[in-house]
């Protein structure tokens, strides 16, 4: 079952053709070519984005930096826009306009914020909050992104708390998954429950399948009734190792090899695009192209948006989780990608989107994850 995501309803719109492949890179400004061949395989390679002849490509990050400078995300955009005018003048891409664009929105959320600080209106605190954000000096879960390792897991009725690890260290678990529940009337506690089982039991299997499988055991943080009505439906999935031993590596090392999109995590390390439905998923400290930093999924049923529409929400999402991740501070070298389905794989129910780095140039040989 494919659960809807976090933030961003999706409105249907009229359906405009779409490539068969499942996986279609973000519009970067490149002109128009000539359609690439019908694809063997349910998922085909992002095509390599090649400009047309006379064509000069838009840079993305000047993209992304014009994103989130009007999002207020303003040392992300910072950052973004000081690439972006370093890479437009070396290559003569397009995209200052788009870079300065940012700079300005940026400036202008500065401002405001100085002008809310300066009057002393500035919230402590979130009083709507429908559970401590910590217990006994533990951050709740839901601060936590999937992938995130920690130790001294502590729960109630609702909630789980746990001290943040990095997961090169001794830890005690890890965060499996982040859904998000339909955006229903609330089901009941019973039946939340059920569901919110179900939900992470799926999107954690490949997870309860390596060799700390015997040793693994979920939790699950969920919503209150008071945050379901306040739109609050995610629902995080702990994994919490009980082995005799604790973990010093993240629990994906424990499985490389193939995977299909929709099992992606954050973190994960992808060799390069393949004319097939699986990923080939290695070491991150091997040569490779692309790396996961977030998954979600989209909200909306029924008619296929169009690509635009979709690429734009993505777009916007998955420059607000880099944010998140990075704290302002994005990887060098590195051009923002994400993938999403095509028209059948929304038909069957798929709504999800892959953000990713994509390297610029030689492969990555690294995690560009912070640790």
């Amino acid at each position: 079952m494919t659960t809807p995501p976090d933030a961003d309803d999706v409105q249907d719109t009229p359906e405009e053709p779409s490539a068969p492949a499942a996986w279609t890179p973000p519009d970067t400004g490149t002109a128009a070519a000539p359609p690439p061949p019908e694809p063997a395989a349910a998922f085909a390679p992002p095509p390599p984005g090649l400009p047309a002849p006379g064509a000069r490509r838009t840079n993305p990050f000047a993209i992304v930096a014009l994103v989130t400078g009007l999002l207020g995300l303003v040392v992300f955009a910072i950052g973004f826009a000081v690439t972006a005018f370093v890479q437009t003048g070396r290559r003569g891409q397009k995209g200052k306009g788009f870079a300065a664009a940012g700079l300005a929105a940026s400036a202008a959320w500065i401002t405001a914020a100085a002008l809310v600080l300066a009057t002393g209106v500035l919230d402590k605190a979130d009083p709507g909050s429908d559970a401590p954000a910590a217990k006994g000096g533990k951050p709740r879960v839901t601060t936590l992104l999937a992938g995130d390792c920690f130790t001294g897991l502590e729960e109630d009725l609702n909630s789980v708390y746990v001290t943040k690890t990095p997961c090169t260290e001794p830890h005690e678990g890890e965060i499996g998954a982040v859904v998000t529940l339909p955006d229903l009337p609330y089901p009941g506690d019973t039946v939340l429950v059920t569901e919110a089982t179900k939900e992470c039991k799926d999107r954690t299997r490949f997870l309860m399948n390596n060799r700390y499988a015997d040793d693994l055991e979920l939790h699950i943080d969920r919503p209150r009734r008071a945050a379901w009505g306040k739109g609050r439906h995610d629902v995080t999935c702990v994994l919490r190792h009980t082995g005799p031993e604790k973990l010093t590596a993240p629990l994906t090392s424990a499985e490389w090899g193939t995977r299909s999109y929709t099992q992606l995590v954050a973190g994960d390390c992808i060799d390069d695009w393949k004319d097939d439905a699986l990923l080939n998923l290695v070491d991150c400290k091997k040569k490779h192209r692309y790396q996961v930093y977030a998954t979600y999924d989209m909200r909306g049923g029924g008619k296929y948006p169009s690509e635009r529409t979709i690429e734009e929400k993505a777009t916007v999402e998955c420059a607000k989780r880099a944010f998140k991740v990075f704290k302002g501070d994005p990887p060098q070298h590195v051009l923002p990608w994400f993938g999403y389905p095509a028209k059948e794989g929304w038909q069957m129910g798929d709504r999800r989107i892959v953000c990713m780095f994509k390297a610029d140039g030689a492969p990555l040989t690294r995690s560009l994850m912070p640790k």
